[in-house]
């Protein structure tokens, strides 16, 4: 959940609007997105990726165990989005995401925290062009961002900002449809083992007869 003292951020609909002309060439699997990243470096503050900083971004975006080729794709496809989103003027022009960028250390390691966070957050959830052609989506997306950025939407307290974000959390969501059927079967066990439990008593009493 958001801190009661975060900072608000930029409006949700100019992310949500951000993502919505994201350029097609962040789909293509051609795209090298580590190089994306380390530009990126560069133009927000100039910080070259050291050897390590590199390897953790390959290590993030390459195929290892338990990954697939889909979450590898979708991976990058969200750090691309998510890359997209911070060269946007007014994220990083907003006062309460450069606050932010100067308590993570600066804008390049605030920038790799938050690529790192929104693709753990969402892998595996949508299709890939979902995130940019569906309104729920870009909702998602947008309040993602803004959480891994350590900002609230505009206008948003943290409540209000975490109930939403339950609200299109599609991890969430899925969580909560499943401990309802987890709770649902435990209900309708208890009521078979109360039924059956009735029936032997029932059963006794007639023996006794």
């Amino acid at each position: 959940m958001p801190a009661a003292d975060a900072r608000p951020g930029p409006a949700l609909a100019a992310v949500r609007h951000r993502l919505a002309v994201a350029p097609p060439d962040l789909f293509e699997p051609t795209v090298v997105v580590p190089a994306l990243v380390a530009d990126l470096a560069v133009e927000l503050d100039g910080s070259v990726l050291d050897a390590h900083a590199l390897a953790r971004l390959d290590a993030g975006l390459a195929h290892g165990p338990g990954s697939s080729d889909r979450a590898v794709a979708t991976r990058r496809v969200l750090v691309g989005l998510v890359s997209w989103l911070v060269l946007d003027p007014a994220v990083r022009a907003d006062a309460g995401v450069r606050a932010v960028m100067a308590d993570s250390g600066g804008a390049t390691r605030w920038m790799l925290a938050v690529a790192e966070a929104v693709p753990a957050e969402l892998v595996g959830l949508r299709a890939d062009q979902d995130w940019v052609h569906l309104d729920e989506a870009r909702e998602e997306l947008a309040r993602a961002f803004l959480r891994a950025a350590g900002v609230l939407p505009a206008g948003e307290v943290a409540a209000v900002a975490q109930d939403r974000w339950l609200a299109v959390s599609t991890a969430y969501q899925r969580d909560l449809v499943r401990a309802m059927a987890v709770e649902q079967a435990r209900a309708e066990e208890l009521e078979r083992a109360l039924a059956d439990r009735k029936a032997k008593e029932a059963a006794a009493q007639y023996a006794n007869y």
